[in-house]
């Protein structure tokens, strides 16, 4: 769908709060087109960005936390062990994608996508609270983890 009649969509931090299939002005947050570049951007594999946008996923409502927004979502068939999650800064200037099929020690874990590749990997489940992101400190604003 298009953005609102008079060709803006709304700033990513009306979201806040909000399901991601909720609209605002019209426009849901995956219909976004600063959210569909950011994903496109941060070069997770297409049918990643498919599985999140499209699947009959569990999602949580778009929250905010140390100056970025953040929708975290997983599977319902693989009680949860796929998982993934979106981090934006506000503007939509940068973004990134965490995607995991499971943890398992440090032979497989949540791969995080940012700026056309995989920036690093995490062996915990990809983010879902402000709790979860300590470990990123304030990335993809400043430096990446590690």
């Amino acid at each position: 769908a298009a953005p609102d009649r008079n060709g803006e969509a709304p700033p990513l931090s009306a979201y806040v709060g909000k399901h991601p299939t909720e609209p605002v002005q019209g426009v849901t947050f995956f219909q976004h087109p600063d959210v569909r570049a950011a994903m496109v951007a941060s070069g997770v594999d297409r049918d990643i960005q498919k599985s999140i946008v499209f699947d009959g996923n569990v999602v949580g409502v778009v929250t905010e936390t140390r100056g970025r927004l953040l929708l975290h979502g997983y599977d319902p068939a693989g009680a949860g062990s796929t998982n993934w999650a979106i981090l934006m800064i506000p503007d939509g200037s940068k973004a990134a994608v965490c995607y995991s099929t499971g943890i398992v020690g440090y032979e497989k874990g949540a791969d995080w996508y940012f700026e056309g590749d995989v920036a690093f990997t995490l062996y915990t489940p990809c983010p879902s609270e402000e709790g979860d992101m300590e470990s990123l400190s304030n990335w993809p604003i400043g430096p990446i983890p590690g």
